[in-house]
């Protein structure tokens, strides 16, 4: 039997499992979520796993929306993302049923693909470690003496597909995001074991098995060409796009986008906490500077004026990231016309 023919036998069994299992109670309201469900139901679990993904990061922190993403990488043929999802359920949400179920769906890849996705579940750093060194392969950053809390979980992913080694100039970049945090926001993350900053050459060398999994010609950009993506609170960082149907990667990204990009991640994590981007008052500042972009940077600034959740949040992590001395295309514009957001935001974070 070949790999393919396994790994589809492997999710047929999975979709069946999630079948019985139904929507855990107090699972988020949200449209996304809703949309998410939708789709599986008809099995679109391409647009499917879209909707789970924006319900996670607009907040929906329920088990069951972690599960139902994880079904979706099984039944799209992207084993190496499935477990990796399977292993956040089985760990962050310890005793429910939804981490029986997801135990129960990598038992069901792994017997029904002869071991296939065992091979392929291994990763280069431990997705949701909580400790330095848990990982065997992640390699914690040199700190200075006397350095805790989130500067000491910064882990180095090591390449693969020969590609060069994460360098001392993106790793700086990293650390001088984590020691520009405004003390009271450094300490809340600080005191969470669970947050950690995971640096790679590219998404494939972390998990090198996700190389056959990517849309190379779906015009959207692929996981492989974003800057980094957050999973639970491990901010995964990746230091260099890759070009398309290749594994070779592109220039590494400017240590100002670095520090953007950190910054930008360690709000979210904050806004979690803190539920900073649906407040009210940050809410009125936004509506208004949204109000007030001319409609010639409208499509540019598209990403920031979407009506929904995501749009505050990724203001606000964006002009975060920005504030604390990162640089990207988006900065110059995000200051010039969401001012009043960022007046509030200032104030808010304690930043200068």
């Amino acid at each position: 039997m070949t790999i393919a023919r396994s790994i589809q036998i492997a999710a047929a069994s999975v979709i069946t499992l999630v079948t019985l299992l139904p929507p855990a109670e107090g699972a988020a309201p949200d449209n996304e979520y809703n949309e998410g469900l939708k789709a599986y139901a008809a099995k679109n679990y391409q647009a499917a796993s879209e909707h789970f993904g924006k319900s996670i990061q607009n907040g929906n922190k329920s088990a069951v929306v972690w599960l139902y993403s994880g079904h979706c990488f099984v039944a799209l043929g992207q084993i190496a993302r499935a477990n990796q999802t399977y292993e956040i359920v089985t760990k962050s949400f310890k005793g429910t049923e939804e981490a029986k179920s997801a135990a129960a769906s990598m038992d069901a890849v792994r017997a029904r693909s002869g071991g296939v996705a065992k091979s392929t579940a291994t990763t280069s750093v431990s997705p949701i470690s909580t400790a330095p060194g848990a990982s065997a392969k992640g390699t914690a950053v040199p700190v200075a003496p006397g350095a805790e809390g989130l500067m000491t979980r910064i882990f180095i992913t090591a390449p693969q597909f020969s590609h060069k080694p994460v360098s001392p100039t993106t790793i700086n970049a990293a650390k001088e995001a984590v020691a520009a945090l405004p003390a009271p926001l450094r300490k809340k993350l600080d005191d969470d074991a669970e947050t950690r900053i995971t640096i790679s050459p590219n998404m494939i060398d972390r998990w090198p098995e996700s190389a056959k999994d990517l849309p190379e010609d779906n015009p959207a950009l692929t996981m492989a060409e974003m800057p980094g993506r957050i999973y639970g609170k491990d901010m995964n960082v990746y230091e260099r796009p890759k070009f398309r149907g290749s594994t070779a990667l592109k220039d590494a990204r400017p240590p100002k986008f670095i520090r953007l990009q950190v910054g930008n991640m360690c709000f979210q994590i904050l806004d979690d906490m803190m539920t900073i981007s649906k407040d009210p008052a940050l809410r009125k500042e936004w509506e208004a500077d949204r109000e007030n972009v001319p409609p010639g940077m409208v499509e540019q600034l598209a990403t920031f004026m979407k009506e929904d959740d995501w749009g505050p949040r990724e203001t606000c992590s964006e002009l975060f990231g920005s504030m604390i001395g990162g640089y990207d295309e988006n900065t110059d514009a995000l200051f010039r016309y969401f001012t009043r957001t960022k007046k509030w935001l200032s104030a808010k974070m304690g930043l200068k």
